[in-house]
C-alpha cells in the first residue's frame, strides 16, 4: 500500500488524485447533478463513467507533465503548454460525454441531437476545459509545494549538520586549552605538594568524565554545567589556595534550562587567568543565573580590570575564548541571544542572555 500511495513522507499522486476525483464525484452526484443522477440508475452509471474517464485522462495528463521539462522553460511557455494540454484533455473528456449519451440514452433522440449542436458543444467545453485547467494548476501547485517542503527540509538538515560540525570544532578549541592549563598546574603541584597533586588528578578525572558524557550533546541542563564549573573551581583552588573566592547563585528555575555544553566554562577560565593578573587578592568571582519568563540571564563577574589583547601577547586567549562563545551563541540561538562585556574600574562582568522560543 505504501509503495503506491506514499512516496517518502508525502502522499503519492495516485492517492491525491483518487481522493480529489472521489470528492468531485460525491459533490457532482449529490449536489450539482442530483436531480438526474439520483432519479435514474442509468444516469448514475453515466455520471460514474464520466468521472472515471476524467480520472484516467488526468493520469495521462500527469504523465505528459512529468515528461515536460518545465523547470528549464520560461513561465510563459509553461503556461501556454499547461493551457493547451488542459484544452486537449477537456476536449477528450467532452468526447467521452457525447459517447456516454449514445450508450446510456439511445432512445433519447432529442438529447442526442442537441448534443451535436454548436451551442451544446460550446456550453460543455466551457465547463470541462476550466475543470481540467484547474486540475492542472492544482497539480503544479501541490507539486511545487511538496518540492519546496522537501528542499526546505534538506536545507535545514544540511544547516543543522554544518552547525553540529562547527560546534564540535569550537568545543575542541576550548577543551585542549583547559587541559593544557590543568597539566601546567599539575606539573607545578607535583614539585611542591604531592597530596594536592593527587587530589587534582581525581578532580580532573571527574571533570573530564563530564566532558566525555556530554560530547554528543548539543545542549545540557544548566545544573550540569554548574557542577562541572564547581569541579573547575576546586581544581583551581588546589592550585591557588585562598587566593581565589568563588560564589555561585543559581535560580532554581534556571537549573533545568538547556544550554550548550561548556558554554560558561571559558568565562570562568578567563576570569581566573586574567583576574589573577589585575585583581587585588583574593580574586573574587561571582556566577549568577536567573530566569525571567523564557529568558535565561547568566552573569560572570570578577574583580580586577579588563585585560585587553593589546596589553600583552598572552592575552590572545581571551579573544579566542570569547569568540568561541559568540560563535556558539550565534549558531544555537540566532537572533535570540545577547552577549555583552561590561568593563568597570574594579571589575569585569560578562552577560549572556538566551531566549527560547516556546512552540
Amino acid at each position: 500500500m505504501n509503495l503506491y500511495f506514499y512516496k517518502g513522507k508525502y502522499p503519492s499522486f495516485l492517492l491525491v488524485n483518487t481522493l480529489g476525483w472521489s470528492a468531485y464525484f460525491i459533490i457532482d452526484t449529490l449536489v450539482i447533478s442530483e436531480p438526474y443522477t439520483l432519479n435514474k440508475f442509468s444516469f448514475f452509471l453515466e455520471n460514474t463513467l464520466l468521472v472515471a474517464i476524467g480520472f484516467l485522462i488526468t493520469c495521462a495528463l500527469r504523465f505528459s507533465y512529468k515528461k515536460y521539462q518545465y523547470r528549464t522553460k520560461p513561465l510563459s511557455k509553461v503556461l501556454v503548454y499547461l493551457i493547451s494540454a488542459s484544452f486537449l484533455a477537456g476536449a477528450l473528456w467532452y468526447a467521452t460525454m457525447v459517447a456516454a449519451l449514445l450508450i446510456f440514452r439511445p432512445d433519447d433522440k432529442n438529447t442526442i441531437q442537441h448534443a451535436f449542436t454548436f451551442q451544446f458543444t460550446v456550453y460543455k467545453l466551457a465547463a470541462v476545459i476550466p475543470t481540467m485547467t484547474s486540475w492542472s494548476l492544482l497539480y503544479f501547485g501541490i507539486k511545487f509545494w511538496f518540492e519546496w517542503s522537501l528542499e526546505k527540509e534538506r536545507a535545514e538538515k544540511a544547516d543543522y549538520l554544518a552547525q553540529s560540525a562547527q560546534l564540535q570544532m569550537l568545543r575542541y578549541q576550548i577543551n585542549p586549552h583547559f587541559l593544557f592549563n590543568s597539566f601546567s598546574s599539575l606539573r607545578a603541584l607535583i614539585r611542591t605538594d604531592k597530596d594536592k597533586a593527587e587530589e587534582m588528578v581525581t578532580k580532573l578525572s571527574e571533570f573530564y568524565r563530564y566532558s566525555l558524557s556530554t560530547r554528543n550533546s548539543k545542549e545540557v541542563p544548566l545544573i550540569d554545567e554548574i557542577e562541572a564549573i564547581n569541579l573547575y573551581f576546586e581544581l583551581e583552588k588546589i592550585r591557588f589556595g585562598n587566593k581565589i573566592e568563588s560564589q555561585i547563585e543559581i535560580d532554581p528555575l534556571a537549573e533545568d534550562y538547556p544550554v550548550p555544553a561548556f558554554l560558561i566554562h571559558p568565562l570562568i577560565e578567563n576570569a581566573i587567568k586574567y583576574g589573577m593578573k589585575t585583581s587585588p587578592l583574593p580574586l573574587k568571582i561571582n556566577l549568577k543565573a536567573e530566569v525571567e519568563k523564557t529568558k535565561l540571564r547568566i552573569t560572570v563577574t570578577n574583580t580586577g580590570s579588563w585585560f585587553d589583547d593589546g596589553d600583552n601577547k598572552e592575552a590572545h586567549g581571551t579573544g579566542a575564548g570569547l569568540a568561541n562563545i559568540k560563535s556558539r551563541l550565534d549558531f544555537s540561538y540566532p537572533n535570540n541571544h545577547k552577549f555583552e562585556i561590561i568593563k568597570e574600574a574594579d571589575s569585569v562582568k560578562i552577560l549572556i542572555e538566551i531566549t527560547r522560543t516556546i512552540k
